[in-house]
Order: C-alpha cells, then structure tokens, then sequence
C-alpha cells in the first residue's frame, strides 16, 4: 500500500472531539440502567447508535490505515504505533458501543475491553513524556492520560446508579473533549498553514 502523502491526525482529532460529545450526552440522557443491565429508553439508545457507529468506524479504520501504511517513517515509526494503535482499539470499542445500543445488548463487556484499551492510552501517554515524542509532550500525554481515564470509568457507567460515580465519568469525558478540541484546532490551523 502507498504511503499518503498526509496525515489524518486533525480529522482524527475532530471525530475524538465528536465522540466525546456524543458520550457526554449519552451520558446526560442516560438511556442505560446500572442496576437493571437494560437501557431505559430503546429508542434514544438507537439514537445513539448510528453517531456513535458511524464515528467509531472514521476511527478504527483510520487507525488500521496508520498502521498499515506507517506513514510516519522518518521518525522510525514510533507514532504509527502511537496513533494506529490507539485509535484501531478505541475505535473499535466505540464500534462495539454503537452496536449493543442499536440491538440492546449488555453494556458491561464493552466497558471492560474499554478499561483495557484506557490501561493502554495511559500507557502510551507515559511514553510521550518519557520520551519526549510531541512539540508538547505535556499537553499530548494529559490527551492520552485522561481518555484513558475514562475510559476506565466507563466500567462505573454500567455498574452503578451512583450520581457521583457518573458524574466522575462525565467530568472526565468533558476534560477529554475539551482537550482534544484544543488540540484538533491547533493540529488543524498547523496543517493548513502555507509551506514557507
């Protein structure tokens, strides 16, 4: 496969910023019953299912072309393991949302391969401080650690009716949100800038 001669990492970032909209208000409507494993209200969880589907797949399959295609070489393709993997396995776990929302499945495995895909964002955000891997790599690994984090939290989304527990999670995807819409713009506006 050719390598692009461009990256997809702003509109990537966007779709981030898209899913985690959308989660904040799945959250806030709360289609889902903790307590009794079901979801309150079918049709708004349908309602979620198509933008969540549709997001999901822009970032698994963007992930997998990152990972594919390596198209971040000249740095030895430390960032293709970075972002290809992160967003094939985020992605995914989003895709596996939108699908037990549409057919009314358990909730509760998805969050657990969420947890496992958060362990792995805090994980690489680790790296990109350690290593040092972006222009700035603090903001980059607060990205990375606090998706992550909710990530996690999202096992307290489908285990418990506790307003605290789900605020928690929801006051993580709004940081999410918020940091990766930061990010999206300055990606965007650093893409689009003219070759000197």
């Amino acid at each position: 496969m050719p390598v692009p001669p461009y990256d997809y990492l702003d509109s990537m970032m966007w779709n981030l910023v898209a899913i985690g909209v959308l989660t904040a208000l799945y959250i806030w409507k709360m289609p889902y019953s903790p307590s009794k494993n079901t979801y309150n209200d079918g049709n708004t969880a349908k309602a979620f299912a198509i933008p969540f589907l549709i997001t999901g797949f822009y970032l698994a399959l963007t992930g997998l072309m990152i990972s594919f295609t390596w198209p971040f070489q000249p740095a030895g393709g430390v960032y293709n393991v970075l972002f290809g993997g992160s967003a094939s396995l985020g992605g995914l776990v989003i895709i596996a949302f939108g699908l037990a929302n549409y057919f009314n499945y358990n909730l509760r495995p998805i969050t657990y391969i969420a947890a496992v895909v958060g362990l792995y964002l805090i994980v690489d955000g680790i790296g990109i401080l350690q290593y040092r891997l972006t222009r700035t790599p603090e903001l980059s690994a607060a990205l990375f650690i606090v998706t992550g984090i909710a990530a996690i939290l999202s096992i307290l989304f489908t285990h418990s009716e506790n307003k605290t527990s789900r605020y928690l999670f929801l006051a993580f995807v709004v940081i999410f949100t918020l940091l990766w819409l930061f990010e999206a713009v300055n990606v965007t506006l650093g893409h689009l800038e003219p070759p000197t």
